[in-house]
C-alpha cells in the first residue's frame, strides 16, 4: 500500500469512525431524552409508558428536548475543536511544550531539532513545529490537522536518554503518523469525545445544584429528586457515552502503532533505533507516562502509552511495549536493560559540521545533474511519496551539508528567514536582479534588508539542489510572524514576482510552496464548483509546465500534448504563454489539491510526461515537479544521482495501466 492509497484508506476510516460515534451520538440522545421524558412524567405524577411519549408531553416537547441534547454535545464538541484550530500547537502548548525551532536551549534540543530537520528534508515535507515537553519519562507525539500545521511533541527524557539511531527512530515512527492522515482523525476524536463528556459534566453540575438546594413540602422534594435524578442520570449516560467512545479510540489506535513501526522500520532501513527506544522506554522507571493533567485527553497521539497501565488492556491505546518489539526483533529475549542517560556526544557529526568554505564539494555532488534520465519516474510517484527510505535520509544529510552554515543559522530566525524567500525569488544576476534588489530596499522592512544584503553573496553561492531544503528550514521561523507582519511579507513577494513583467514558473513555485508551508488552510475561496474545474485544472498545470521548459511553441506544445495523452484527456490547443497569470496558477493548483487521493498520482505522472516528453528530465524540472507535488500535498523526497538510469525516461502511459 502507497502513500496514495493510506491516505483514501484514512479518509474512509475517518468517514467510518465519525459514522459510528455520530451512531453512539444519536443513541445517547435517544436514550438521555427517554429519560428525561421518564423524570418528567415523575415530576407530573404521570404514569410512563414509552409508547406513549407524544401524547404525555407533545412531540415537540420531546422533540426539543433531543435538540437540546445533540445541541449540547454538538457544542462542546465545536469548543473543544476551536480549542484545537491552532492545530498541532494548540495540543503541544495544552501538554506544557515549549517550541525550539528558533533557539534550541542545549545540545540535546539542537540534536533533536537536526534530527527532525533531517527527515523532513529527506521526506519533501515542510520542516515541522518541534516541542520538547519537560517530561523525564521517554514519549513523542505528532499533532494536527495537516503536514502545514504539524507539530512534532518529544519529551525531555526522549531527547536526553535515546541515541540518534533510537531518536531517528521515534522522529520516523511520528512522520508516519503525518504521511498516513493519522493527525486529522485523532483531533477529531478529542472533539467528539468531549462533546459526549459534556453531557456527564452537565449531570454533574445538575447533581451539585439540586444537592444544594434547599426545599420543604412533598412538591419541592419531588422536584429535588426530579432534579437528583436527571443529574444522576445524565452523568452515566456521558460516562457511559465517554467509555464506548473511549473503547473505539483505543481500538483504532493500537492498530496504527504497529503500522507506524513498520513504517518507521522502512523510513530507516533498520528496526534497531525504534527496537532500542521501547526497551529503554521499558527499563526506565517513569516509563512513557506523562505528568500532564491532559495527558489522558490525548493519550491516543503519543508514540508509547501516556499513562499508567490499567487492570485491563480494553482501554489501552497502544500495543504492549513486548508485543511491539517481537514484531520488530522476534528474537528479543524479553529483558529490559535498565536506562541511563545515553553517553553518546550531542556534538553534530562532521557532515553538519561543514562551514562554508566545504559549501562547493557538497554542490559538485549535487543529487541530480542537468540532462540525467530518471529510472522509472512512475515508480518514484507511486513508491516514494509519503514512504522515502534510508537513501533519502542520506540525501537528506547531504543536501543540508550543502547549505551554508550562515544560511542554515538564519533559516531559524523570522527577519532572516524573510530574506532568504525573498533572494530565492531573485533573478540570479543581470539587470532584472539589481532591479529587484532595488524594490526591496523599499518595501522590504529595514532589518530584512539588512538581512538581504548581508546573505545575497551565500544564497547565489549555494546549488539549485538547496533550494527546496533552505525553504522548508525557513518554514518554522515564517510561521512565527504575527499576521500583519505576515500579510506585508506576502504583498512584497507578489510585488517581487511581477517585478520584471514575466512569469517565471520556478519563483512561481517557491511563492506556492512558501505560501502552502505558512497557511494551513490555503487558497479555499479559490475552490470552484463548476463542473469539470479539476480537468481545467490539470490542463492549465499542463501548460504553464510546457511553457516552463520550452520558448519554442511548437516543442511546448509537443509536450502539452504528452501530458494530455498521460491523463488520456482529450487533444486541445496549447494555451498561450500571455494567458498565464499568478491568480490563475494558484487557482488550478488549490483546485488539484480537491483531487481524490487515488486520482492524484496520475496528475503527477502527467506532468513529468509533459516536463519528460522527449525522455530526458532536467533536475531542475525535477526540482519543480517536486514543489507542485508539495502544493498538491504530496510530499516527493528529493532524489540522486542512485535513483537515477541511462535507460530512457518510461512514459506515464506505459505503466499507467
Amino acid at each position: 500500500m502507497n502513500f496514495f492509497e493510506y491516505q483514501d484508506r484514512a479518509r474512509r476510516n475517518s468517514a467510518l469512525l465519525v459514522g459510528l460515534l455520530l451512531l453512539a451520538v444519536l443513541l445517547l440522545v435517544g436514550i438521555t431524552t427517554l429519560t428525561v421524558v421518564a423524570l418528567v412524567s415523575y415530576a407530573s405524577d404521570q404514569p410512563f409508558n414509552p409508547l406513549e411519549i407524544g401524547s404525555l408531553l407533545g412531540w415537540d416537547t420531546v422533540g426539543m428536548i433531543a435538540l437540546t441534547i445533540a445541541s449540547v454535545i454538538v457544542l462542546g464538541s465545536i469548543y473543544k475543536l476551536h480549542q484545537l484550530s491552532a492545530g498541532g500547537r494548540a495540543v503541544a502548548e495544552a501538554l506544557g511544550g515549549h517550541k525550539i525551532n528558533l533557539a534550541p536551549r542545549s545540545e540535546a534540543e539542537k540534536r533533536a531539532l537536526n534530527v527532525v530537520e533531517e527527515m523532513a528534508i529527506a521526506s519533501g515535507t515542510p520542516v515541522p513545529e518541534v516541542y520538547v515537553l519537560d517530561e523525564s519519562s521517554i514519549n513523542a507525539f505528532a499533532a494536527g490537522h495537516n503536514p502545514q500545521d504539524a507539530v512534532i511533541g518529544l519529551t525531555r527524557g526522549c531527547i536526553e536518554h535515546l541515541n540518534r539511531d533510537e531518536l531517528q527512530g521515534v522522529v520516523a515512527h511520528e512522520f508516519s503518523h503525518i504521511f498516513n492522515g493519522d493527525m486529522k482523525l485523532n483531533i477529531r476524536l478529542v472533539g467528539l469525545l468531549h462533546g459526549i463528556l459534556v453531557i456527564g459534566l452537565l449531570g454533574y453540575w445538575v447533581l451539585r445544584a439540586a444537592a444544594g438546594g434547599s426545599s420543604s413540602g412533598n412538591r419541592d422534594n419531588r422536584g429535588r429528586g426530579t432534579l437528583l435524578g436527571l443529574g444522576a442520570a445524565l452523568m452515566v449516560l456521558g460516562y457511559t457515552g465517554t467509555f464506548f467512545g473511549n473503547l473505539i479510540k483505543s481500538a483504532v489506535s493500537r492498530q496504527r502503532e504497529y503500522l507506524a513501526d513498520a513504517s518507521a522500520v522502512q523510513f530507516t532501513r533498520t528496526n534497531a533505533g525504534i527496537a532500542g527506544a521501547l526497551k529503554k522506554i521499558g527499563g526506565l522507571s517513569t516509563g512513557s507516562r506523562l505528568a500532564s493533567s491532559q495527558a489522558a485527553e490525548f493519550s491516543h497521539m503519543y508514540f508509547a502509552s501516556g499513562l499508567r497501565q490499567s487492570l485491563t488492556n480494553m482501554f489501552a491505546t497502544h500495543p504492549p511495549l513486548p508485543a511491539r518489539i517481537r514484531r520488530l526483533e522476534p528474537s528479543w529475549n524479553g529483558l529490559f536493560p535498565s536506562t541511563e542517560a545515553s553517553s553518546e556526544s550531542f556534538a553534530e557529526p562532521a557532515a553538519r559540521q561543514t562551514g562554508d568554505a566545504r559549501v562547493a564539494a557538497f554542490a559538485a555532488a549535487a543529487p541530480l545533474a542537468s540532462g540525467t534520465r530518471l529510472k522509472n519516474l512512475n515508480a518514484s510517484v507511486d513508491n516514494s511519496i509519503g514512504n522515502p527510505g534510508q537513501d533519502h535520509i542520506e540525501l537528506g544529510k547531504r543536501l543540508l551539508a550543502s547549505i551554508p552554515a550562515s544560511l542554515r543559522a538564519a533559516a531559524h530566525d523570522p527577519f532572516a528567514a524573510r530574506a532568504i524567500v525573498y533572494l530565492l525569488l531573485c533573478q540570479r544576476d543581470g539587470a532584472a536582479r539589481k532591479q529587484q534588489t532595488a524594490l526591496l530596499e523599499q518595501i522590504a522592512h529595514p532589518g530584512v534588508y539588512r538581512e538581504i544584503k548581508r546573505l545575497s553573496a551565500s544564497i547565489s553561492a549555494m546549488p539549485a539542489s538547496a533550494r527546496l531544503p533552505l525553504l522548508d528550514l525557513c518554514m518554522p521561523a515564517l510561521r512565527a510572524l504575527v499576521p500583519q507582519q505576515y500579510q506585508v511579507f506576502r504583498r512584497n513577494l507578489i510585488k517581487l514576482l511581477h517585478s520584471d513583467d514575466r512569469i517565471d514558473l520556478w519563483e512561481w513555485a517557491l511563492y506556492r510552496v512558501a505560501m502552502h508551508g505558512i497557511e494551513s488552510r490555503p487558497d479555499e475561496h479559490r475552490l470552484s464548483p463548476k463542473k469539470g474545474a479539476q480537468t481545467d485544472a490539470a490542463r492549465y498545470l499542463l501548460a504553464a509546465l510546457a511553457h516552463a521548459g520550452h520558448t519554442d511553441y511548437l516543442e511546448a506544445n509537443r509536450a502539452y500534448s504528452a501530458g494530455l495523452e498521460a491523463l488520456a484527456l482529450d487533444k486541445a490547443p496549447l494555451p498561450a504563454r500571455t494567458d498565464l497569470t499568478l491568480p490563475r496558477l494558484d487557482k488550478a493548483i488549490a483546485i488539484a489539491r480537491t483531487l481524490p487521493p487515488l486520482r492524484k498520482p496520475r496528475l503527477l505522472k502527467g506532468l513529468a510526461a509533459c516536463m519528460a516528453h522527449d525522455g530526458v528530465l532536467q533536475a531542475e524540472e525535477i526540482e519543480l515537479l517536486r514543489a507542485v507535488a508539495d502544493s498538491l500535498d504530496c510530499p516527493m523526497p528529493p532524489m540522486c544521482a542512485d535513483m537515477t538510469s541511462g535507460e530512457p525516461l518510461l512514459r506515464a502511459t506505459e505503466s499507467a495501466h
